[in-house]
């Protein structure tokens, strides 16, 4: 918990100002939220409100937050915001997440002296890589330091595109090291719609979507080995919830042991509500389907048919699954 009960987050990084976010929560409360975060926007209230929320006190938790998104839009002078930080409501923390606060304002003035201040500002040169390297270590990510500078030299230093491009290579890499040849062949795609967003779909057994989610991807671009693996990665994930949730392990010991960055702990709940929907035989069986589709492919059968094939029988349709095609080259 922070020293005073009032942090500032301030800068204009959104991955790294919710990276922060998600780690000062779980200080705060823990992982169960229901009832003890509360969130309020700077633009739709004033300062005396958020005092007012700040000072109130809760019947169903003991420990909580506030969370003011857009904070440097706060409404209102925050004449008395300097007495709530000399004496703040013990048991609540109160988080304001502000991009551009104008620190010639009084109220601001008084937030830098006397909260605990994190910043989120864009990270560059050494830091940059620093932040990259640690994030690809806690994915466990086998990758040396030639594949590190390929990955940022083309991406650059938007964190948020930059962790997209770390969970394509994880999918990708299933293990082994990846190489600068790699990164070169497989980031930097631009900006097509994200591979976790497929992965999602078919972790929740969604069919329509699932195949709404590759087609736009194929549309975009992406290769369809990494579509695969993105897949494969989502029922590997899958298996590890299972077999935690089957342990008993405590929900920040499973986003630990799962790689879940801090910012997307949040996934957990539904990674554990999607897990529900598949026995043990459902994974085993969607990944012989994922690994016959991933040979087929490479031996050249049209992509598209191949992964609808695949993708309608790993999440255990009925209907007889699209056998592969032959590629033209084969069909003449």
């Amino acid at each position: 918990m922070t020293k005073r009960g009032v942090a500032a987050v301030l800068g204009t990084d959104t991955y790294l100002a919710e990276a922060t976010l998600e780690r000062l929560l779980a200080e705060a409360v823990g992982q169960d939220r229901a009832d003890a975060v509360q969130t309020l926007r700077g633009d739709e209230t004033t300062w005396s409100r958020v005092l007012d929320a700040a000072r109130m006190r809760s019947l169903f938790a003991e420990e909580r937050a506030l969370v003011v998104r857009g904070a440097d839009g706060l409404k209102g002078d925050g004449e008395d915001v300097a007495a709530y930080l000399d004496d703040p409501t013990p048991g609540v923390t109160l988080i304001l997440l502000a991009g551009k606060p104008d620190r010639r304002k009084t109220v601001w003035k008084r937030i830098v002296e006397k909260a605990d201040l994190i910043a989120a500002d864009p990270l560059k040169g050494a830091r940059l890589r620093a932040f990259v390297v640690e994030e690809l270590r806690r994915r466990r990510l086998k990758i040396g330091g030639d594949a590190v500078s390929e990955l940022i030299d083309r991406v650059g230093a938007d964190l948020r595109r930059l962790m997209g491009e770390a969970d394509k290579l994880d999918a990708f890499a299933a293990g082994r090291e990846i190489s600068a040849e790699d990164v070169a062949r497989i980031a930097g795609r631009g900006l097509g719609r994200p591979l976790y967003v497929l992965a999602d779909a078919f972790a929740d057994r969604n069919l329509t979507r699932t195949l709404e989610e590759v087609t736009a991807a194929l549309e975009d671009g992406e290769r369809p080995e990494l579509i695969l693996a993105a897949l494969h990665r989502s029922l590997r994930q899958l298996r590890g919830v299972r077999q935690l949730a089957e342990e008993r392990r405590p929900r920040e010991e499973m986003a630990r042991l799962l790689g879940l960055p801090p910012n997307m702990a949040f996934k957990l709940p539904a990674l554990v509500e999607s897990a529900r929907r598949w026995t043990e035989k459902d994974l085993e069986a969607a990944l012989v389907v994922l690994g016959r589709t991933d040979r087929v492919v490479k031996r050249g059968a049209e992509a598209s048919a191949a992964l609808v094939s695949a993708v309608a029988a790993a999440c255990g349709q009925r209907q007889r699954a699209i056998r592969p095609g032959p590629s033209p080259s084969r069909a003449r």
